[in-house]
């Protein structure tokens, strides 16, 4: 199967704000923790723009053959920490992965099920992502590249810690679907079955509400919730606390 065509740059499609979001005991604050498709492949000029709002840190979630293919792009010209944290071992372009997922996962319950997977299995460099949100010394950006799946996954391990309600999990990726078209133009992507009879809406290849709906379930039913997972994988109270510290504006008391 030919591999895609590496695309010039262009703006990200994917990117925005966690800020707004309500948690806990308030809302997440403007400006410090975004997330978005493939940083490597955006423009000099956004990237400049990041950084002179604040950006410190980029939190790499591709695989390694993901991020050598296309390497940091121009975030490397900038004082910017960069940590690789692969969330899978090998997943290159939307096309390969459906054709290796299209005979097991046929329904978005089942996206869910492959991702609680993924969060089990690798809940250990959630965590690792999680305390370099806190240890950053200014905003953090995590991608992968869509900005669908994996960066998913650490979205809502970031929410649930911080006290999201599901539902607002759950919304959070699903804003991804309006922006797969574009995303995956970006990717130098025109032809997103890569041979195989899939339809462009193919639960692989989409952010249907239902699957994170299945991901948080299954870690409910399976696990005793995601937390209980990132807690198994070194998630601790002291670091719960930082975040929040860090990432929590207070609602104002009612009188």
């Amino acid at each position: 199967m030919p591999k895609p065509i590496i695309p010039a740059p262009a703006p990200l499609a994917n990117l925005r704000d966690l800020g707004g979001i309500s948690v806990d005991g308030g809302k997440i604050r403007t400006g410090l923790v975004l997330r978005a498709d493939d940083v490597a492949t955006t423009t000099a000029e956004q990237v400049a723009e990041l950084v002179e709002a604040g950006l410190r840190t980029i939190i790499d979630l591709r695989s390694a053959g993901e991020a050598e293919r296309t390497g940091r792009g121009p975030s490397a010209d900038h004082p910017v920490q960069y940590l690789a944290l692969p969330l899978t071992d090998a997943m290159d372009a939307p096309p390969e992965l459906a054709g290796q997922l299209l005979q097991s996962v046929r329904s978005p319950e089942q996206v869910g099920q492959w991702y609680a997977k993924i969060f089990v299995s690798q809940k250990e460099v959630l965590v690792r992502g999680l305390q370099a949100v806190a240890d950053s010394p200014g905003a953090v950006l995590f991608h992968c590249a869509a900005g669908k799946d994996r960066t998913g996954l650490f979205a809502a391990a970031l929410l649930v810690v911080l006290g999201a309600e599901p539902e607002a999990v759950v919304e959070d990726y699903a804003r991804t679907q309006a922006r797969l078209p574009e995303v995956y133009r970006r990717m130098g992507l025109t032809e997103l079955s890569g041979g195989y009879d899939i339809p462009a809406d193919h639960p692989v290849l989409a952010a249907h509400p239902a699957a994170m709906r299945s991901m948080l379930g299954t870690l409910d039913s399976r696990a005793g919730g995601a937390a209980a997972v990132l807690r198994s994988g070194g998630l601790s109270s002291e670091l719960v606390g930082r975040l929040r510290r860090k990432l929590v504006q207070p609602v104002p008391a009612q009188v």
